[in-house]
């Protein structure tokens, strides 16, 4: 019996406690057969999304994958991220999803602004979400992130908890932010023709402290991983 079908991640929402037996989705199963090419008996690794990281022994392939639970462990993250973003130039989108998911971010709330609006549909909405599955496999992290409907700026300012700590990406803020606070943090990003000056009053007005993340302009896509970086490694 191998150690564990590798490189092996999947996703299970109802990953229970151990002892327990679980079923995986048609995709995770294809996932777990088709590209890793598990056989039964093999252990892999799996999360729920949602924190728990756990091990799991294949029993049966077929029509989808069961597989015992021999071990979770749950973890609750001391520091937290969403990172708001407008929308960036051509496609770019699908490699800032990705990236943000690996680094870790629990949420991702793409913004409509004034200079620069995000295209709706359900096709796209799925496939960002798919991508974000694909960086949380990357990364081995326990936390999938949520990738939401784009917003307008409004409803967006009311969404926020008042408890988060606010920032707005802006060459008028600190070179040498403090480091993150514990808990929640907000990031907001703005459109590949940046925020006007009415939205960035709006943010200000709403408790969010300026930040600078580069001596030089950055793309949109480019201050949101730069933005993260700086969360993920406070």
């Amino acid at each position: 019996m191998r150690a564990e079908a590798a490189p092996s991640y999947v996703y299970a929402p109802d990953l229970g406690e151990a002892g327990s037996r679980i079923v995986l989705s048609e995709s995770e199963t294809h996932y777990l057969v088709h590209v890793c090419r598990a056989r039964v008996g093999d252990r892999a690794s799996a999360t729920d999304g949602r924190g728990a990281v756990g091990s799991l022994r294949v029993t049966t392939l077929q029509p989808r994958v069961t597989a015992e639970v021999e071990s979770v462990t749950r973890a609750t993250p001391a520091r937290r991220a969403w990172v708001w973003s407008g929308a960036p130039e051509g496609e770019r989108a699908d490699w800032l999803v990705e990236k943000l998911a690996e680094l870790g971010v629990e949420r991702w709330q793409p913004l409509q602004c004034e200079r620069g609006s995000w295209r709706r549909g359900a096709a796209r909405l799925d496939r960002w979400r798919r991508l974000s599955l694909a960086g949380m496999r990357q990364s081995r992290r326990g936390v999938l992130m949520e990738v939401r409907e784009p917003v307008g700026l409004p409803g967006g300012l009311e969404s926020v908890p008042a408890e988060a700590v606010r920032w707005l990406a802006s060459p008028e803020g600190p070179s040498r932010p403090p480091d993150p606070s514990p808990g929640l943090s907000v990031g907001a990003i703005g459109p590949a023709g940046g925020f006007t000056p009415a939205e960035e009053r709006a943010f200000l007005g709403s408790g969010f402290s300026p930040i600078s993340l580069s001596r030089g302009r950055l793309r949109s896509e480019t201050a949101a991983l730069g933005w993260a970086l700086w969360w993920g490694l406070g």
